[in-house]
């Protein structure tokens, strides 16, 4: 169990470090329709960090609050990286911003697949749950791929 235990603390963490990145990004979106789209989501990870939460529960897991603030942190951290201008938003930080959810969903859609390998294994973890869970999470990605190419195309068409 406690390998498990570690693991959900892992993804319990990165969950919130995501739904921060995708709160500030969406509502920091140049593009209101892209924004939109991201705040969506952000909604979304919001209740499958719960639904995470009350499998830890079940397993007899609580949440490593050290880890999660931590990754938190980290998310904040990373908000400074460079976007070609130091005093404002510009196009490229969409792009990159887009490009760092796309990765996270990667991650928890690869989570929800450990997990689905060994529910048979866990009385906590609901097989419907999570084949629901990978569902969304492909969802998500699909969704985030197709603003991606949006947001390419308008700002790296006029970089040439």
């Amino acid at each position: 169990m406690r390998v498990i235990a570690h693991y959900l603390h892992t993804h319990l963490a990165g969950a919130a470090a995501g739904i921060d990145l995708f709160g500030r990004s969406g509502a920091a979106q140049l593009d209101d329709e892209i924004g939109d789209i991201v705040l969506q989501l952000r909604e979304q990870l919001v209740d499958e960090r719960r639904a995470l939460l009350r499998m830890a529960e079940r397993l007899g897991v609580g949440e490593s609050t050290v880890l999660t603030t931590v990754a938190r942190a980290g998310e904040r951290i990373g908000r400074l990286k460079p976007n070609g201008d130091l005093l404002r938003r510009t196009p490229l930080t969409d792009l990159v911003e887009l490009e760092a959810m796309l990765v996270a969903v990667g991650g928890k859609i690869a989570g929800w697949q450990a997990l689905l390998s060994v529910a048979d294994a866990h009385d906590g973890l609901d097989r419907a749950e999570l084949d629901m869970l990978l569902d969304q999470g492909e969802d998500q990605q699909r969704r985030l791929a197709e603003a991606h190419a949006m947001v390419a195309t308008r700002v790296l068409a006029g970089a040439a």
